[in-house]
């Protein structure tokens, strides 16, 4: 069960860090504000993320509430400003736009599977 979730997780993962990137890109090169672009892009992300991370991933079938939407945006936040923050601060030492921004989405990947599998979209089964 694991090993098909990590597989889902990744594909609905590579969809919504693609999106992720191509907002990103597009808005970095209007605006040149990577704090402002790589909050842009992981929110566009953010949303796909949760539609399909429920019931394709994780296998959740509970109703949509409040709490499971918030528990939700509280492992992504982490992963979005943890995000944000790597990207900002390797950009100081003039590290590459693009590589920085690699950096910043392999942190959130893991926070962000780690947070859905054992917070946001439990379940009573063992790992």
């Amino acid at each position: 069960m694991l090993n098909i979730e990590i597989k889902r997780f990744i594909f609905i993962g590579l969809i919504s860090t693609l999106i992720n990137y191509l907002v990103y890109f597009f808005s970095i090169k209007i605006t040149s504000n990577i704090s402002f672009s790589s909050f842009l892009g992981y929110s566009s992300g953010l949303v796909n993320s949760f539609i399909f991370g429920k019931k394709f991933v994780f296998s959740n079938l509970s109703k949509m509430n409040i709490k499971l939407i918030t528990k939700f945006l509280f492992v992504y936040f982490i992963g979005g400003f943890g995000m944000t923050f790597i990207i900002t601060f390797l950009s100081r030492f003039n590290f590459n736009y693009q590589l920085s921004w690699l950096v910043g989405v392999t942190f959130s990947f893991i926070n962000n599977f780690l947070g859905s599998k054992l917070f946001v979209f439990k379940s009573n089964k063992k790992l």
